[in-house]
């Protein structure tokens, strides 16, 4: 798997320690990109993170890393945690 992520981008923080917590059970690259870098052949915009997965599919929604990065680390989601996920993708993100 690859995760692009970039500079300053506010989505970054909870993917890469949600990433932390996977380390071990997965082959993980991490390149650093330009923000206007389109890593998704099929988006208009460019958009980052994005987690490019073994298969050639791709993840572009911070709370969907972070979800699939916990369940690949074996760690039970609560619904704390699916709040928390929630929370910084309608609010966080959008005051950035």
């Amino acid at each position: 798997m690859r995760l692009f992520v970039s500079e300053g981008a506010p989505g970054n923080l909870p993917v890469l320690a949600a990433a932390g917590r996977a380390r071990g059970r997965v082959e993980l690259l991490i390149s650093t990109v330009d923000p206007e870098e389109c890593m998704v052949p099929f988006l208009t915009r460019p958009k980052v993170p994005v987690l490019q997965l073994d298969s050639g599919n791709y993840l572009f929604s911070a709370s969907s890393i972070c979800r699939y990065f916990f369940l690949l680390s074996g760690w039970e989601q609560d619904d704390l945690t699916n709040q928390w996920l929630e929370w910084e993708a309608t609010e966080l993100q959008r005051s950035w």
